[in-house]
């Protein structure tokens, strides 16, 4: 992948994210974080997959996804009860081992 490439995706990573903030800012909360947690990032991540390296590549790329989503369920829910409890710092930390074990879990027994 060339350096123009890579750039051209993280801009529009990064404008994804942008989106994201400003519509909770716009629509309250709730709605910024349905549009963070769309399909849309894995669905363009999927397609810049599949555009730069054809439809094996994305294919695979898919089953991780899979595995993220089914592991950003548990990311979530353990965020919601342990940032009021641990606070922003300690929250994410618990969170994201909660969510790095489970996935980590499924890719050692995925078929």
């Amino acid at each position: 992948m060339d350096l123009k490439t890579l750039l051209l995706d993280f801009i529009i990573g990064g404008i994804l994210v942008v989106g994201a903030l400003g519509l909770a800012m716009i629509l309250g909360p709730v709605f910024g974080g349905v549009f963070a947690g769309a399909p849309i990032r894995a669905g363009t991540t999927i397609f810049l997959a599949g555009l730069h390296r054809g439809a094996d590549f994305a294919t695979e790329v898919t089953k991780g996804t899979i595995f993220s989503m089914i592991g950003n369920v548990f990311f979530v829910v353990a965020l919601y009860f342990s940032l009021p409890r641990l606070g922003l710092y300690k929250g994410f930390l618990v969170s994201g081992i909660i969510f790095a074990v489970l996935v980590a879990l499924l890719i050692k027994f995925s078929p």
